[in-house]
């Protein structure tokens, strides 16, 4: 009675695990980390993220290029975030992306920073459902400083992009430099 208690027990568990362990998504991996101090499940996912959400990304960073607030004018939500080391560090609704290019160009401006240049490196995190992305993208801006050859500043935007009405709009975009990593 006992070992059939326990080869029930044992085929339960094992049909209870497949189903966690399923990849959720066309083209993931579920993968199974064991050890005596760690049980984890985790989904490989694709790093290359579709070019709509590149677009909107790429616009974004880029904006700072030229400080177009046009280029950045309809890419955000209405509840809109974004967080920088520019002051005053946070910009919120839907003129955030406009608000944070000005701010971006003030600083440049105030500390005689010229030929500003944004340009993005490869990304290693991309998350995505069918209404909601989570992405962090390296950065690297350069220029020219007055009495200085160059400028640099390296770090990463975390983004959180939403679809609405058929288009990716950008929730959040925190920068975080690669001093604070």
């Amino acid at each position: 009675m006992i070992m059939m208690k326990n080869i029930l027990f044992i085929s339960a568990f094992c049909v209870f695990a497949a189903g966690i362990c399923q990849a959720k998504e066309p083209g993931t991996k579920a993968i199974i980390k064991c050890s005596a101090v760690n049980r984890a499940i985790a989904l490989q996912k694709d790093t290359i993220p579709p070019a709509d959400v590149m677009q909107v990304i790429t616009t974004a960073i880029y904006s700072t290029n030229d400080f177009n607030i046009e280029k950045v004018a309809e890419l955000y939500t209405p509840n809109a975030t974004i967080t920088d080391d520019e002051p005053p560090y946070s910009w919120n609704g839907p003129t955030a992306g406009v608000q944070w290019v000005n701010a971006v160009e003030k600083v440049c401006k105030d500390n005689d920073l010229t030929k500003l240049k944004g340009s993005i490196g490869a990304i290693n995190v991309f998350l995505q459902t069918a209404d909601n992305v989570y992405i962090i993208v390296p950065v690297t801006y350069t220029g020219n400083l007055t009495g200085r050859s160059h400028f640099t500043a390296e770090g990463a935007f975390i983004f959180v992009l939403r679809m609405i009405n058929g288009r990716w709009l950008i929730k959040n975009q925190a920068w975080i430099p690669k001093k604070g990593m």
